[in-house]
Order: structure tokens, then sequence, then C-alpha cells
């Protein structure tokens, strides 16, 4: 069936134009997986009327298979080899799992799909529009699948025909799952028993099949009961596909959480073992958001949303099959998020997801073309980001946008709204379209946005043609301040490819994963070889070498870090990176009782462009240096206290109840609140808020030895009076403190809290 090769040859050299996709893969073996079993199915159909037709009676089955079964092997190898051909122009890092991919992939699905065509061209070889039958069977599992994930709580699908559909593209740690794996062992049952079924129900001379019994031979009837077994097992495997996790179901998720409540706008689905107070929280933060999002957009949402709070990432991935991503589905009005502490950082987002869907359009309930069937990506994220507008990395949408627009990171919107949405790196081309849409909502107002989401197109929605949006938004960014740091923050921020574009992207998460897990285990020399094998992949990558020449440092190889330093230097790394290494110089010399060497470094630091924890973080280390070379034995204990507090052995950090013990004794060695400050903080990220508050305002009594830590402490203290719920007008004037002498960064933050103190208010009995 040459017409069936070169599709499947065609859909390969397509695939080559996009690095993710043009080489042996989890992603190239999904796409093949959904092409090539109907083709396959198809032809294979066609080739068994065909040899009916041709030969004549007595036939061969063992002829037949020849034909069918070697078809299905050259439709599964073309693309197999042309994908090969492009690994040499495109790396591929990992070509085992590659191949593995493209067998347990496709190959699988076109020896399914082959059985199904030659049994179907046997059973009824005179039926008109027989071969479209065949190929409707695999097409059909397809549409099965995708009405699994319209219906359904899981972004995941798992198909004996197109393989496994890892869901979310932006997670990058995807790779194979025990559930991949049992279902190939269900599919090999179905190849057998689809096998067996043919063998032993075709007639000897004519090859028709007869479906009922067969008694003229022992051995056939032995067959027909394998078949029958082979069968059972098949279809019992389906029965536990929850078990198994091919499937999910909305009552799995929430077994599995254990919690419920219903809010005033939210259905809430949450870990069974939270305590009281944290409910409380979490259902006064869904009202609030909810009611913002609505305000924004100017819509009411209809019905309460379903909110389902998983406790890891972990757990997210196993019940609904996203790990790293938080997402919404619009059309059933629900939510998926990780707990990330009070308030979540990411609930608004993903809950305007949800209310935007009042004006979004399809069976989705989004914003994009053809009635909603192509989504606009950039819209949708757009949208989220615009509407939830909070600061992140200490600065606003805005100001991001406008760094990476002095920049020249900034592409047109042409490719920024439409399908190189993808292709962008990804904090970029969210960050970018939350910028773009926050801009039409203040120059044009909430009806262009609504309008602009309800038709998928920016310029249609506005009324203006794009050119004038972009010229417009360009300009008003550069009307806005820019803070001196916020050049080299993006370039650290928004660096790297797409997923789509990157090399290697998902080999790298692993290694970087593993990485962060040698760091946080103290196992220097193992992260040095994590470090290497990174670097070997992508030699540009600056954050890596600086971790390495960090650990070098730690190590005591200052002659090894100085050499990291210098390559960072000569290939222009940003900023951030090179002080990152002098920063770990600076952390090595306080930990080996070097002050003034290391108070030194501190102070350089300290002059260069730094995000606010950062230089907080400075401000004490360098704290730490003067009390030991000028306070004697109990200015050289404070420096230790700190030193654990804040740099730690091994680069482990210290476990809080040991940092309240430490920060405690901090106390009594320091006349200022530092002590009671650090103190606070600790019991702060463990959510124990009221402590906490008591804690800040007492530091602010006793004195803060910078002006930035008191502004933190002002800023800690309000949310924590917040969170209790019982002092909103204290938290109220604290936030108000904040904001008049914050950077707008901290304003729109403080806005944010303080809006919702005034939702809070309202709804007091």
């Amino acid at each position: 069936m040459p017409v069936a090769l070169g599709v499947s040859c065609l859909v390969a050299l397509a695939m080559c134009a996009v690095p993710l996709l043009g080489i042996h893969g989890i992603e190239s073996a999904l796409l093949l997986g959904v092409v090539q079993p109907p083709l396959c199915a198809y032809a294979c159909a066609s080739l068994t009327r065909r040899y009916l037709a041709e030969t004549p009676v007595p036939r061969s089955l063992t002829a037949l298979f020849n034909r069918t079964i070697g078809f299905a092997g050259a439709l599964w190898l073309v693309p197999v080899l042309v994908l090969w051909l492009d690994s040499l122009r495109i790396r591929n890092c990992n070509p085992l799992e590659g191949f593995a991919s493209m067998l347990l992939g496709p190959l699988f699905g076109i020896a399914l799909a082959s059985l199904v065509g030659t049994g179907l061209g046997l059973r009824w070889p005179r039926v008109r529009g027989l071969p479209l039958l065949a190929a409707g069977v695999p097409i059909a599992t397809e549409l099965h699948a995708i009405y699994g994930l319209y219906n359904g709580p899981s972004i995941y699908a798992y198909g004996h025909f197109f393989g496994f559909f890892p869901g979310t593209l932006y997670d990058e740690g995807v790779t194979f799952t025990h559930s991949f794996l049992w279902l190939r062992v269900a599919t090999a049952v179905w190849v057998i028993a689809c096998s067996l079924a043919i063998v032993s129900c075709a007639e000897p001379a004519t090859l028709a099949l007869r479906l009922r019994p067969l008694r003229d031979r022992a051995g056939r009837r032995l067959l027909q009961l394998l078949t029958l077994t082979c069968l059972a097992a098949g279809l019992y495997a389906e029965s536990q596909s929850d078990t198994l996790g091919w499937t999910s179901s909305t009552a799995r998720v929430r077994n599995a959480l254990g919690g419920a409540l219903t809010s005033r706008r939210c259905h809430i689905y949450f870990p069974r073992e939270w305590a009281e107070r944290d409910r409380k929280r979490l259902a006064q933060d869904c009202d609030f958001r909810v009611h913002q999002a609505e305000a924004w957009l100017q819509l009411e949402h209809p019905r309460p949303i379903d909110v389902y709070l998983f406790r890891s990432p972990a757990e997210k991935y196993a019940l609904m099959g996203a790990e790293g991503t938080n997402l919404a589905k619009p059309w059933r009005s629900e939510v998926y998020i990780s707990s990330a502490g009070w308030p979540n950082p990411v609930l608004g987002h993903e809950l305007v997801h949800a209310v935007a869907q009042g004006t979004g359009r399809g069976p989705f309930a989004i914003a994009g073309r053809w009635g909603g069937l192509w989504p606009n990506p950039a819209l949708i994220e757009g949208v989220a980001m615009a509407a939830a507008f909070q600061p992140s990395g200490g600065l606003t949408l805005h100001e991001w946008a406008h760094a990476m627009l002095e920049l020249g990171m900034v592409p047109p919107l042409s490719q920024l709204f439409g399908p190189g949405f993808l292709g962008q790196q990804e904090r970029l081309a969210y960050t970018l379209s939350g910028s773009l849409l926050r801009f039409v909502h203040e120059r044009w107002g909430a009806a262009a946005v609504r309008a602009t989401y309800r038709s998928g197109d920016l310029a249609q929605g506005v009324g203006v043609p794009l050119s004038e949006i972009d010229a417009a938004w360009r300009a008003a960014l550069r009307a806005q301040p820019l803070a001196a740091s916020a050049r080299d923050l993006a370039r650290v921020r928004f660096s790297g490819s797409g997923v789509l574009s990157a090399l290697c992207p998902r080999v790298l998460a692993k290694l970087r994963d593993g990485l962060r897990t040698d760091i946080s285990a103290g196992d220097d020399a193992k992260a040095r070889l994590s470090c290497g094998q990174i670097l070997t992949i992508d030699p540009q990558d600056a954050a890596t070498r600086a971790t390495l020449a960090s650990l070098y440092t730690r190590q005591g190889d200052d002659a090894a870090a100085n050499l990291e330093l210098e390559r960072l230097l000569r290939e222009h790394a940003p900023a951030p990176y090179r002080l990152s290494v002098r920063q770990a110089i600076a952390d090595q010399a306080l930990r080996v009782g070097r002050y003034p060497a290391a108070l030194a470094q501190y102070e350089t630091l300290l002059a260069e462009p730094n995000d606010d924890d950062q230089k907080r973080a400075l401000q004490v280390k360098a704290l730490a240096c003067r009390a030991a070379t000028s306070g004697g034995a109990t200015g050289v204990r404070q420096a230790r206290i700190l030193h654990e507090l804040l740099v730690g052995d091994a680069g482990q950090r210290t476990d809080p109840a040991t940092a309240v013990h430490l920060a405690r004794e901090l106390s009594d060695l320091r006349a200022d609140g530092l002590g009671a400050y650090l103190e606070g903080r600790q019991l702060f990220f463990q959510a124990r808020f009221r402590y906490a508050a008591e804690l800040f305002m007492q530091a602010r009594q006793r004195g803060l030895p910078t002006s930035e830590l008191e502004l933190e402490t002002v800023r800690i203290e309000a949310i924590s009076r917040l969170a209790e719920g019982e002092q909103l007008e204290a938290a109220a004037e604290l936030f108000q403190t904040w904001k008049s002498r914050g950077s707008l960064a901290q304003r729109a933050e403080a806005d944010d809290y303080l809006a919702r103190i005034a939702y809070l208010s309202q709804q007091r009995p």
C-alpha cells in the first residue's frame, strides 16, 4: 500500500521540523501511534480482500500473514529510519529510551491494527467500505480517549493503538510509567488473542472465519479455548483500568484526597489530615480569588468551582497526570493544584481559567479559532496571568516585560499569539502574554479582553490592528520605571528554549532533578558528576556551571572554582550567576572562619544588583562577619549561629526545630530583633501564624539592623495577622505601611492583600 507508506513517511519528515519530534522519543512515538494504526488497519483489510480475490482455493494463511505483517513492519520501519537519520542532525541524548518508545509505542499499535484489519477482511471480505471500517477501530479508541480527557479529571490517556499520551507538554520530566508497561502487557494479550482467533477460526481452504466452534479437530478447539482465555484476560484488564492507572475518575481522586468542604463559591477537595484552621483559610482564599477573577473580567460564574488540592506534585501526577504543572478544566469548572502554603500562589491563576469559560467558545470553553477547537494558548494563559497579576521574583509582569523589551527578547506578537507560543521559553511566553492582556484591560477595558477571548483573535477583539496594539504596549512599557537589577534578573529568568525547540529537554530535566537531590543530600561528589553530565549536553548552561563552581568552592578547590568563574565571565553569563559563585566563595570563607575576607566579599556583592530576598540574606551574612570580627567570643558565636541558619553545612539547611532554638539563642546575644525575626520566619513557614505574628511584632519593637529587614518584617507580620483572620484592621494598617515604603511590585502585592481584607470584611456576619 504505497499511499499508506507515503503518508507515514511524510508525517515523519514533517516531524523533523520540530526538534522534540524529530528524534525517537515519547512525543514522536505518540504522534506516530495516532497516525499509523488507522493506516495499517485500512491497508491490511485491503490487502486481505485483494489476496482473497486473487488467490484460488486452497489459500494459505501463512502467505496472507506474510503480506499483512510484512506491510505492517515496513510501515513501522520507514518513519523509524527517517527519525534515526534526523538524529544525526539533532542530538538524541537517550537513544535507547527513544528506540524503546518506538517499540512500545507505534510498533504495538501497528501489530494490533494489522491483525484487526486482517481479521475483518477475512470475516466480511465483500462488505463495502470494509477498509474504512477497519481504520475506524483504532480511530474509535482515540476518540474514546479524548472523551475520557474531556469527561474526567485526568489529562493523560492510554490506548492499545496510540500508546501513551502524557498530558501537558510543559512537564519536562515525562517518562515511561509502570501503567504504560502494564498497558503493553495487555496489548500483547490482545495481539495473541487476535492471532489465535484468526488461526483457530479460519477455514483451512477458504480462510473464511467461522465464529461458531469447530468440532473437527481437537487442536483447533484448544486454540479456541486459549483464545477465549486471552479475551477474558484482556477484558479483565480493561475492567481494572483505574487500578492499573490507565484511567482515572473523579471518585478515585476524591477518595485519595479524603477531605471535602463547600464554601460560598467553591467545592474543595483536599488532604483529609488538614487541620480546621487550614481548611478555613483555603475556603476563604478560594472565595476571594473567584470574586477577584469575576470583578476583573466583569463576568459572573454561575456555579461553584471544584478545586482539587493535592499533597504533592507526585500525588497529582499519579491521580490525574500533571506533575510540575497546575491546571484547570474550564468546561468542567475544575481546578487541580498542588499544596504550596497559604495563600496558594497559583490558585488565583487557575481559577481565572474556570471563570473565563463564561466567555470561551466550543466544547472546551476556551479562547481559540474554529469555535474553540483550535486553542490559542497565549490568550488562555495570558488572561489568567493578567487577571491574577501577582508579582513574582520581585517584579510585576509589566516590569519583567519591560526588561525583556530592553534586552531584545520580545518576539513579534504574530509569533507569540499563534502556534509559536509553545516554541517560546515557558516563563517568557506566559509573562509577555500576561503583560499584554493586562495592558489591553488597562487601555480598552474588560469588554475588550472578553471579546478577544471569545473571538480567539487579539486584533478582532480589541478592534485595533495588531501592529498598533503592539506599538502602544511597547510604548507603555518603556514609560514605566525599571529597577536596576531587572535586566540581569530577566536574562536569568527567561533564558533557555521552549520544550518543543530545546535540545534533550526530557533528559536534562531528569539530570537537573537529580542534581537538586544530590545537593539536598549534601553529596557534593555526585553533584559534580551530575553537573558534568548536564554541561556535556548543554555547555552554555550558566546555572549549572555556577553550581559546579560553588561545589568546587565548598570542597576547598578555589582554583577550579575560579576557572569556572572565569569561563562565566568570558561567556558573558548573566550577572546573577557570576554573583552566585562569588557568594559561594564568601560563604566558604564564613564557614571556615575567615571573617574579614568573607565580609569584604559580602560588602562587594551588596553593591551589585540583587533581588530583595538576596539582598536581605547578604546583609545578615555581613552582620555575622562584623560581629565575629569585633565582638569577641560572643560575636563569633553569633556568626556561627547565622552561618548555620543561612548557609548550613554541605548545602543542607538546618531543620525547623533546631533553627528555632538557634534563633532564640541569637535573641539572647543581640539587642536588636534579628533573632526574633528569624525565629518568626521558621514558625511562619510552618503555618503557625499566631506565634509568628507576635515574634515579628517583638522584632519591630526591638528594631531591625537594616531598613530592608524592617520592611520585610512589616510585610510578613501583616500576612501572619491576616492568616489568623481575627486582626484584619491591624493587618490592613501594616500593609498600608509596607505599601507606602515598597517598590512597584511590593505595592502591587500590598494592594492584592488589601483587596482580600476588604472582601473578608464584607463577608463578616
